[in-house]
């Protein structure tokens, strides 16, 4: 019975030593998701959050989870941030030009 109450005791202890990480992605995925931002979305943003992913990986590497977080969250606003621009210039150019020519056409 002392055995179990050891071992139980032991395992508690180092699982208190390496709590779970609270990190949630894969810094894998948010580096391809912001070199993939540079490419497909507003360069400048998609380097901000490549930075900022390559940051967040980097403290993971280092053990300061709380730092990692709060870097991969950055780095996920900016690629979102990169992707929302480049759709709006997509949408909203041929709408723009439309509504131009739609201008010059009615002042004719």
């Amino acid at each position: 019975m002392e055995d179990k109450e050891k071992a139980v005791e032991i395992l508690g202890k180092t699982e208190a030593a390496h709590p779970p990480s609270p990190i949630r992605c894969c810094w894998l995925r948010l580096r391809c998701l912001a070199a993939t931002s540079i490419i497909c979305g507003c360069s400048c943003l998609g380097v901000m959050a490549l930075v900022f992913a390559i940051k967040a990986e980097e403290r993971h590497k280092a053990g300061r989870s709380e730092e990692a977080v709060r870097w991969g969250a950055r780095a996920r606003k900016l690629i979102l941030a990169s992707f929302a621009v480049w759709l709006a210039v997509l949408i909203l150019g041929p709408l723009l030009l439309w509504l131009l020519s739609y201008a010059i056409a009615q002042a004719e």
